[in-house]
């Protein structure tokens, strides 16, 4: 099956590529996108307005108009972040708003959505300050929130700098308030996450971990559980690594069992960084892939049935398009582009 990938990176544009459903990842098309656009993302339901922030002191929120036969985007609209260096962007699945992450910035804030969604206000909020700092003196002395997921009628916020994963929900007057959180191990980062059922699973940047959390209703009183925590580092490797970005497979009519796909970053083993590859519950190792790639940044999970995962290597490698096999268990590499600077993030359109 074809598709296109839009690539966000750590220069002033998004790339578009195309894969030809064989064995070709080929380039489109470059489009002007700011200052460092390393996080993109699309509206749930207009498919044709794709989102990007710009990485920086005065961090950014830009809308664009998606040409998808020539990958080509048009800015429309952009945006304050409410602070500085964004990391992230969620469309929420209602279509009527975004959540930003600002990661030096300690903050997240809502972004709402009008008729047409590229439209931006020009003020938005409020904003959530987070509070908190863990022992780690190089990376931990403030807040730091990475991503937010959208978990039923909840916002979650990996925060990497107080080792939470903050709980979001809306107050009587429609505002995000955080009422909860998820603790994680002293030290360890939490960096992003998925929701599988009732748990919470995040990849931890500090320690290179994967955790499984128990996650109770919200609005009760009753504390996240930890049930599992594993090693995402491969075998052979006894260097500091650095968890990176963490997948969820989806389930259908051809691949019946679900996936974790945890990737590790900074790998100085010659045949690069690997993917660490989970059954989610029980949690347990399948087992790792090498990918040639250097600091897998960005990763995704697209085609009609889930069966690709494409990885970008931030400080090498490219961008290489897998075949999920054996149910999900194995990757097989299909193809790699290696003319993008600095990739960072991945979406399929």
């Amino acid at each position: 099956m074809a598709f296109k990938i839009l690539v966000g990176s750590y220069t002033a544009y998004i790339s578009a590529l195309s894969f030809d459903g064989s064995n070709s990842l080929s380039f489109l098309t470059q489009s002007p996108a700011g200052f460092n656009p390393s996080w993109v993302t699309g509206h749930p339901t207009n498919k044709t307005v794709i989102y990007a922030n710009n990485e920086g002191a005065s961090g950014s929120v830009l809308s664009f108009v998606l040409n998808s036969a020539t990958g080509q985007l048009t800015q429309v609209d952009t945006t304050s972040s409410g602070g500085a260096d964004p990391a992230h962007i969620l469309a929420l699945s209602s279509g009527k708003e975004l959540y930003v992450t600002n990661y030096s910035g300690g903050s997240g804030l809502s972004i709402p959505l009008g008729t047409y969604p590229a439209d931006l206000p020009a003020t938005a909020g409020p904003i959530n300050q987070f509070v908190g700092s863990g022992p780690n003196q190089d990376r931990q002395l403030s807040p730091h929130p990475h991503q937010a997921i959208e978990y039923k009628n909840e916002i979650l916020v990996p925060d990497l700098g107080s080792d939470q994963v903050w709980r979001l929900a809306k107050d009587s007057t429609g505002k995000w308030i955080q009422w909860g959180n998820v603790l994680q191990k002293p030290g360890s980062g939490p960096r992003h996450g998925v929701t599988l059922d009732n748990y919470l699973y995040t990849i931890h940047e500090l320690d290179n971990t994967l955790t499984q959390h128990t996650l109770p209703p919200v609005w009760t009183k009753a504390l996240p559980v930890l049930v599992k925590s594993l090693s995402i580092v491969p075998p052979g490797t006894n260097v500091t690594l650095s968890g990176g970005e963490l997948l969820l497979s989806p389930k259908n009519s051809r691949y019946y069992s679900q996936y974790l796909y945890a990737t590790n970053r900074n790998d100085p083993h010659p045949d690069g960084d690997a993917i660490a590859i989970f059954e989610p519950n029980p949690l347990k190792l399948v087992g790792h892939v090498r990918t040639g790639l250097k600091h897998i940044r960005g990763a995704a999970i697209g085609g009609k049935y889930g069966e690709y995962l494409v990885a970008a290597g931030k400080d090498g490698g490219g961008i290489v398009v897998y075949k999920r096999t054996n149910g999900g268990k194995s990757l097989v590499e299909l193809a790699r582009y290696t003319s993008v600077d600095q990739p960072t993030s991945i979406w399929f359109f």
